[in-house]
């Protein structure tokens, strides 16, 4: 049933797409007369979420500060899940030709399998107006999906071009306001998307 390999890098390239969406944001830090005092770009990385949250919490303490915290504003992003999408199954004789390398062969493409691919996007603050300067830069641009047109067969198909929807599916908010007052403060907001790949 199986054989002859191929890798059409959908993951992967997926998991490069919705990161190149969020690594240009930036935060704008003002005085109490409006003046800018400094812009940040906030960095951005694939990472599990709870690595970041041990590294912060890994030196809470701003008396006994032996080694340098990580530096906030930033964010991080994985994925969370790839789950079947039955609403845009196609049939299964709905496939494609292309020209080969030479005049005689031919590609064929069989129809593309659906699924969805799950994201968390964790943003990390000190305080609150750096967190929510990134939330609101985010959220209106998904109302409440933003929809990329990608080339998936560049070096073989490159008329064929995918639009690719990316939805938002969720927001949530935790806040360790409760510590005392030498402890380090950490935002955190986690966004959840569903990024519709098909697989070919």
């Amino acid at each position: 049933m199986f054989g002859g390999h191929y890798y059409h890098e959908r993951i992967r390239k997926s998991v490069s797409i919705f990161g190149r969406l969020f690594n240009n944001l930036y935060v704008v830090r003002k005085n109490s007369s409006g003046g800018v005092l400094n812009q940040l770009k906030v960095p951005l990385a694939y990472a599990p979420r709870q690595k970041y949250l041990e590294r912060i919490r890994e030196n809470p303490s701003l008396e006994d500060d032996t080694r340098v915290a990580i530096k906030l504003p930033r964010m991080s992003f994985e994925i969370t899940d790839i789950q079947y999408d039955l609403t845009r199954q196609l049939a299964k004789v709905s496939n494609f030709n292309t020209k080969g390398a030479a005049p005689e062969k031919r590609q064929k493409f069989y129809s593309p399998v659906p699924y969805n691919i799950g994201f968390s996007l964790s943003i990390y603050a000190k305080n609150q107006d750096d967190a929510l300067q990134l939330v609101e830069q985010i959220l209106p641009t998904f109302n409440p999906q933003y929809t990329l047109s990608i080339y998936p067969f560049k070096e073989i198909y490159p008329d064929f071009i995918e639009d690719v929807p990316i939805a938002i599916t969720g927001v949530t908010f935790e806040d360790d306001y409760q510590s005392t007052l030498e402890q380090r403060r950490t935002i955190i907001y986690n966004l959840t998307f569903e990024m519709k790949v098909q697989f070919y």
